[in-house]
């Protein structure tokens, strides 16, 4: 018996399909087996809990299986931006699961204990599938996100590094990092951590935070999910500028901007706040207003590479960077308080009518 369609809905927020389908569980432990050996189809995604809580869940879940019981819809993703009916819906699934473009979002372990179960007695009774058809990664990470809220909770850079991989597949893609001091990041969760700075509004995230406290993650959720403010697209805009005026400042060692993380922090919210407001103004909802401040940011940050490009000079960029007022202001400040004063000071970029020279920033760090 092949899936059932139910019900087919269009989530009109996220412009993408929730498909709820009805199949029997020795047809879907066919279907499905593949993809739960390779991890849900999900790099780092968790796997079958080895933990006795776990074991204790899940040989109780075999016996509720084995007595009839009836288990929560399991949930599966993959990426697929055009209308789904019950015409295309069954060639769809097939073809995705071919091509290894399907993926758990939610049920790895239910699906572990209804192997187990069948391993031992067969199981004649129906299962509830439900399958998300996202037009773009945004609105699938963002599906991903809420169906793991309450879950066992991961490290903020691992779980970050499974649910934003296809933003950072898609950067790396786009960005030559090898022209820039930033090929010399050991970890993408340095890029990551800038991404979160950039979505939450944050200089400071907390790497011992969990995600699944969601603090930093309803900021990033309420981004993900207002698609038309661009956010992801946006972000890789900021981090191409950024990498650009990185390449044509290569040969001056030591500067900060932008070869340390502190300093990309600090401008990475300083770009965000100019777009989309501050944290709490709810700004981001005027996406006409976004758009054009977005535009704005741009055009400055266009501004200053141009100058820089004009100039190439190696004194001439060290005077412009005013390094020497840099270090005289960071030896003044805090550590603890260096990424805040990064961010007021690259504020100055987009309230400033024109940049002769850093100095202007690094003034207005402390």
């Amino acid at each position: 018996m092949n899936f059932r369609i139910i019900d087919i809905q269009k989530d009109n927020n996220l412009d993408c399909y929730s498909v709820l389908t009805v199949v029997s569980v020795s047809y879907f432990m066919d279907f499905i087996d593949k993809i739960h050996e390779n991890k849900g189809n999900i790099d780092e995604q968790r796997g079958v809990l080895s933990t006795r809580s776990a074991k204790i869940i899940r040989e109780q879940m075999v016996k509720d299986l084995q007595g009839g019981g009836v288990l929560p819809p399991i949930v599966l993703g993959s990426i697929y931006g055009q209308f789904i009916d019950k015409n295309n819906f069954s060639e769809l699934i097939y073809m995705k699961r071919e091509e290894d473009e399907i993926s758990i979002l939610d049920g790895m372990q239910r699906i572990q204990a209804l192997k187990d179960a069948t391993y031992q007695h067969p199981i004649n009774h129906e299962l509830r599938v439900e399958f998300w058809f996202a037009y773009d990664e945004s609105a699938l990470l963002y599906r991903m996100l809420v169906l793991n809220s309450g879950q066992i909770p991961w490290g903020l850079e691992k779980q970050l590094k499974v649910v934003f991989k296809p933003v950072l597949k898609q950067l790396k893609a786009r960005v030559r990092l090898s022209e820039s001091s930033l090929e010399e990041i050991h970890s993408d969760y340095d890029i990551l951590e800038l991404f979160l700075a950039f979505t939450s509004r944050k200089v400071r995230i907390d790497r011992r935070q969990q995600l699944a406290e969601y603090h930093s993650a309803l900021d990033i959720m309420s981004l993900l999910r207002e698609r038309s403010t661009g956010g992801i697209n946006k972000f890789e805009d900021i981090f191409q500028k950024m990498i650009e005026i990185d390449f044509l400042l290569k040969d001056i060692k030591n500067r900060y901007v932008f070869d340390n993380q502190t300093a990309r922090l600090g401008f990475v919210v300083a770009c965000s706040e100019a777009i989309f407001g501050l944290l709490g103004n709810r700004e981001e909802n005027d996406h006409k207003k976004v758009d054009k401040n977005f535009n704005y940011v741009i055009e400055k940050l266009e501004t200053i590479k141009v100058k820089i490009q004009t100039n190439n000079n190696i004194v001439w960029k060290e005077n412009y960077l005013s390094l020497d007022v840099l270090r005289d202001t960071l030896r003044s400040i805090p550590k603890e308080k260096h990424r805040q004063a990064f961010l007021d000071g690259f504020k100055v970029i987009f309230s400033a009518s024109e940049i002769h020279s850093l100095a202007v920033c690094w003034n207005k760090m402390y």
